[in-house]
């Protein structure tokens, strides 16, 4: 067991005075369910500081809970936890805030820049939202055990750009991926009816991932096949999701197959390439013969592929 798997998940539950009883429900559910939640009613006590506590609650814990109310929107002291907690969320590049909207308050009441995120709505059934927050949090902490860190949430560009592709009553679920090669996981809805040909070209627009580079300085070419995975199997380009037997809250995995071709094992290629690049400079050319004085190995053409995937890597 690593040391991530035996850690319970810590969430500091920001909100008004008057929703003091909500807070209260939802971090006694939270406790049950082996999450700890923070509280400044129940740790701040007479002459301590308050702003203190509010910081260091923000940076011990892993995500900020806040409970949006017609009574909290306008709330000083609320907006301020929440504003410092999208700074952090910032810096850890995943989701850290999770917005909670309390009966009474409309979606136009929604703080702006909370607004474009999904929520967990409490308005109309307190048990489903409750067990809809848990699930969520849960999810997280076993993508936390089994990769070592917690999911990011879909860059805005893969956001608007299914909303683009797809109707707005298309189906959809919210699935993990994750890339072994990257360290990085991230949480997207997509429309059932996706394929991995679709999600993949998303991906690759994103993180900028090419299908080719040529490493001048041993003169080879590398070419990326981009593939994803679920259950252990490769999933085909064209199958939908729903095919495939993909469900709300799956992981699939992206997986990159490289390809080296010797250029300079090929004349015609080789006197193309290198002795235009380099203007027939012989002297340069003998430096990448002898740079080339190894076989190429599996990890050699994974240290040759690194460096054209360092800016994802960052």
């Amino acid at each position: 067991m690593n040391q991530a798997s035996k850690i319970k998940p810590t969430v500091f539950i920001s909100h008004a005075g008057p929703d003091v009883d909500m807070a209260g429900w939802v971090a006694s559910g939270l406790e049950k369910v082996g999450i700890s939640a923070r509280l400044d009613q129940v740790e701040i006590k007479a002459g301590d500081n308050i702003v203190s506590w509010m910081n260091s609650a923000a940076e011990e814990s892993d995500y900020l809970l806040v409970l949006l109310s017609p009574s909290s929107v306008n709330r000083y002291w609320v907006e301020i936890e929440w504003s410092n907690a999208l700074m952090k969320e910032a810096d850890l590049r995943r989701t850290f805030v999770i917005p909670c909207v309390l009966p009474g308050l409309e979606d136009n009441q929604i703080p702006f820049l909370l607004r474009s995120r999904a929520f967990i709505d409490f308005r109309n059934d307190n048990e489903g939202a409750f067990l809809k927050l848990v699930s969520r949090l849960k999810e997280d902490e076993l993508v936390r055990r089994d990769f070592g860190r917690l999911p990011t949430p879909a860059p805005t560009c893969m956001v608007e750009e299914v909303t683009h592709s797809f109707p707005d009553d298309t189906d959809t679920i919210e699935v993990i991926i994750h890339s072994n090669r990257f360290g990085r996981s991230f949480r997207l809805t997509v429309p059932v009816e996706a394929t991995p040909s679709y999600l993949m070209g998303m991906l690759r627009n994103t993180l900028n991932l090419k299908y080719s580079n040529v490493d001048e300085s041993v003169g080879v070419e590398l070419s990326y096949t981009y593939y994803l995975r679920f259950k252990g199997n490769a999933i085909t380009l064209r199958t939908s999701l729903a095919d495939a037997g993909v469900k709300n809250g799956d992981r699939l995995e992206l997986w990159i197959r490289v390809t080296l071709k010797d250029l300079m094992e090929d004349k015609e290629i080789g006197e193309k390439v290198f002795f235009r690049l380099y203007q027939a400079d012989l002297n340069k050319l003998n430096d990448i013969r002898n740079a080339r004085k190894r076989s190429f190995s599996s990890s050699e053409i994974g240290r040759i592929a690194h460096q054209f995937f360092e800016h994802v890597d960052q």
